[in-house]
């Protein structure tokens, strides 16, 4: 299914066209994502934002190429970054990407940080690996770097080991990457433990982690959902300020609309694995279209005292081993006409640069 998109690909970061992502499971075929149409433009914070199990984390883990294969595998459809297609690279080709240009902050980043490490060696090790990747074309001399490699490693071992001192020319480098993610007093960080620091700072770490890579696409994956909702504010208005500062894209993954409100130039909204709604956050919230985006927003507490009670969306997501014929929301669309029972609508566009799966405006 293809659709008229009005950006110019080459205004664009990366280009996603007809993507779908399938899983196999011991009760059969999943399709977790199912034709994915949708741009990162230059320098722009894109949004994705739908219910838990939508298939957005996995539309995030294909990009950077971190799908579990098996049992996940790319079907159909095309990645296009820098003009070159993603889906066709194997694993070492898509190494040159991963980190280097395409840089991933996951959910909890307890979990994602080593507690045997302190701050500043895997921040050391995020800077060699990129150094490894770009050729060595560093402004780290030979000698500082055979001083924090060990040459002594087994070939297999793809991980440098650091070393417990750092040298001068790369712990400047590490406290600039700390500085950037407004962490005061960095010397003294870099040489804590993760489970030393707070919710908002081993998220911060995280994300001066990816910058350090001087990624050009950052994909965020709920990177607030672990932190209190004043730290969220924080980290929030941190990643709209660097993506400015350090030229990159962001491709922010959450279940939360007024979290994507705060800092997206574009949400796309996604529903039981496809697209149904996609334009600028002004027009999503000043102007829903979709039943289902509408539902979202009425989610939503406005922050005062009201009268007016939060309306839940009746139902649940459909079974993706076995989807209905026609619309996915139909059964939970107080809107719902027979067409919708029958056919599966298309994305169209139902007013400039804003998009819409809906037979509600049109066919």
């Amino acid at each position: 299914m293809q659709e008229n998109n009005t950006l110019e690909l080459g205004k664009n970061l990366v280009s996603i066209r007809d993507l779908s992502i399938d899983y196999t499971t011991d009760r059969g075929f999943l399709r977790a994502v199912d034709d994915v149409n949708f741009d990162v433009p230059q320098n722009k914070l894109i949004a994705i934002v739908g219910e838990s199990g939508c298939g957005k984390s996995t539309l995030g883990l294909s990009i950077i190429g971190l799908l579990p294969i098996p049992p996940a595998k790319i079907s159909h459809g095309s990645i296009i970054y820098r003009n070159q297609d993603l889906v066709l690279l194997g694993e070492k080709q898509r190494r040159l990407y991963r980190g280097t240009e395409i840089a991933m902050i996951f959910q909890e980043p307890l979990t994602s940080l080593n507690p045997v490490y302190k701050v500043g060696d895997q921040i050391a090790e995020a800077i060699l690996i990129r150094e490894r990747r770009r050729l060595r074309s560093s402004h780290l001399d030979s000698e500082v770097m055979q001083e924090v490699y060990d040459s002594r490693q087994p070939r297999t071992s793809r991980i440098p080991r650091i070393k417990r001192h750092i040298p001068k020319e790369l712990s400047d480098e590490i406290i600039a990457s700390l500085k950037l993610v407004r962490i005061a007093d960095p010397e003294q960080v870099m040489e804590r433990y993760s489970f030393e620091l707070s919710g908002g700072m081993r998220q911060r770490i995280m994300i001066a982690m990816a910058l350090s890579q001087k990624p050009s696409l950052l994909i965020a994956d709920e990177p607030t959902t672990a932190l209190d909702v004043t730290t969220q504010a924080q980290v929030l208005k941190l990643m709209k300020e660097l993506m400015n500062e350090v030229n990159t894209s962001i491709l922010l993954i959450s279940h939360d609309l007024a979290v994507a409100s705060q800092v997206a130039d574009e949400v796309v909204v996604m529903y039981a694995g496809e697209i149904v709604e996609r334009a600028s956050v002004y027009d999503l919230f000043s102007d829903p279209l979709h039943p289902y985006t509408k539902g979202l927003l009425s989610c939503i507490p406005l922050g005062s005292k009201d009268e007016t009670n939060l309306e839940p969306i009746a139902g649940s997501v459909p079974e993706l081993l076995n989807p209905p014929k026609g619309c996915r929301f139909a059964a939970r669309c107080k809107f719902a006409m027979e067409v919708c029972w029958q056919h599966r609508p298309r994305l169209i566009e139902a007013k400039a640069n804003h998009k819409v799966e809906c037979f509600l405006y049109g066919t």
